[in-house]
């Protein structure tokens, strides 16, 4: 009977540390560079490919085999490209640039099947990866904004929303990292902390809003995986707290108490018959989107579909004008935008690529290992912040944003993968 574990100890060899500064650079690098994020994964998608095709015997270290779940999670990301491709052909006009986006999935499975068989101490080169990130964020917002109107900060290259949720993401994370490996020294615990306020602070000067409505949620899912052991008190004070500093931040930050009433102020003024405010817009564009998805409900309208709609859609009075613009760009929500273009088929795949990777890291929370368990956090962490932010915007419309979260959930699967198999990242 074969070993579940199979051990093959070997020395560092030059691959280990082209992989180390992979994860230790790619966060920062994709906010700082325009298009590294997309040539980044490609890159480590071809050399990881090249891997694991060479030989089998001079790449396992310490892995497991795939188990279920595990070959879920590299189906799953075969999914999007798989529902576009079978929706736009089935309509007789492949429009092949609209499978680009959704092919960035396919560049994390080699990545995460080559990663779990590399040796745990190269992961631990990530452990500052997302502080990095979070801090090069607040950087570009501090010392190289682009004012993309109304005083709302991005970089040169993400519009605010994109690049607000980015970094927002990024703080978080940087914060689930304190002592993800060992107990951090005081050094390392100050700049994962200057991190979160890091993202944060860039957060609200993109002023992108529906990324924070992922803040308490994310803040429960932490609450609730580390209190787990701890005192009564603890789990009573620490939700006490989170909320008390989400009351404070409100109470004294006027773009965040300015931008979450305009939410009711836009709702009141549509009541009212004024449909062209931000909520206004995307209230008429999900209404727009339901009744294509309701007419054409199994493969959709194809590729640019629903963008193609939007002038005789205008032209009954079913939008205004106003809103027919915006449409032609995206439909602000990640879901409705499938499900409009390529049916239920696309809406299935591209819940999968929230579902399977979140189930992934939930089974992984139940670890024996410390280590598998904090990374299994900040994976269902970041997926969750995803979702959340797919709600009112569409979060893989862009090659790089998919790269990024493609790549993200691929290398913490393999590093909770390989830390639930061997613990020791010495």
């Amino acid at each position: 009977m074969p070993t579940a574990v199979t051990i093959e100890p070997r020395r560092t060899v030059p691959g280990d540390w082209l992989t180390a500064v992979f994860l230790l650079a790619f966060p920062s690098v994709a906010m700082l560079v325009q298009g590294a994020s997309s040539a980044m994964s490609i890159g480590a998608a071809v050399v990881t490919l090249a891997a694991l095709c060479w030989r089998r015997a001079g790449a396992p270290y310490g892995y497991a085999p795939l188990d279920r779940v595990a070959l879920a999670f590299c189906v799953a990301l075969c999914g999007p490209v798989a529902a576009v491709a079978l929706s736009t052909l089935s309509h007789g006009h492949p429009l092949f640039p609209t499978w680009d986006s959704p092919s960035r999935f396919l560049l994390a499975v080699p990545i995460f099947l080559a990663l779990r068989r590399a040796p745990l101490r190269i992961f631990v080169w990530a452990d500052i990866s997302f502080t990095l990130g979070a801090l090069s964020a607040l950087a570009i917002a501090l010392l190289t904004p682009r004012d993309w109107g109304e005083g709302r900060v991005g970089s040169q290259f993400l519009n605010p929303i994109h690049f607000g949720d980015l970094a927002l993401a990024l703080g978080v994370l940087s914060a689930i990292a304190l002592n993800w490996w060992r107990k951090d020294r005081v050094f390392w615990r100050i700049l994962k902390v200057a991190g979160l306020f890091a993202g944060l602070a860039t957060s609200l000067l993109s002023g992108a809003r529906g990324g924070w409505a992922a803040i308490p949620l994310v803040a429960v899912l932490i609450v609730w995986e580390l209190g787990r052991g701890k005192p009564f008190h603890w789990k009573v004070l620490m939700p006490v707290t989170v909320a008390l500093l989400l009351g404070l931040v409100y109470g004294l930050s006027g773009t965040v108490r300015e931008r979450v009433d305009m939410v009711s102020s836009d709702l009141t003024q549509y009541s009212h018959g004024n449909r062209d405010t931000s909520v206004g817009v995307r209230l008429q564009l999900y209404e727009a989107a339901s009744k294509l998805i309701a007419e054409h409900p199994v493969l959709g309208l194809g590729g640019d579909g629903f963008r193609d709609k939007m002038t005789s859609l205008a032209r009954q009075g079913a939008l205004t004008p106003v809103a027919a613009a915006f449409g032609e760009g995206e439909v602000h929500n990640q879901l409705l935008a499938y499900m409009a273009n390529y049916g239920i088929v696309g809406g299935l795949a591209l819940l999968a690529i929230y579902v399977v990777p979140g189930v992934f890291f939930a089974a992984k929370l139940q670890s024996a290992s410390r280590t598998a368990r904090r990374t299994a956090l900040m994976g269902l962490s970041f997926v969750l912040m995803f979702l959340v932010f797919g709600l009112t915007v569409e979060t893989f419309d862009l090659k790089s944003t998919v790269s990024f979260y493609a790549t993200v959930i691929g290398v913490l699967a393999a590093i909770a993968d390989r830390a639930a198999v061997q613990s020791d990242p010495s």
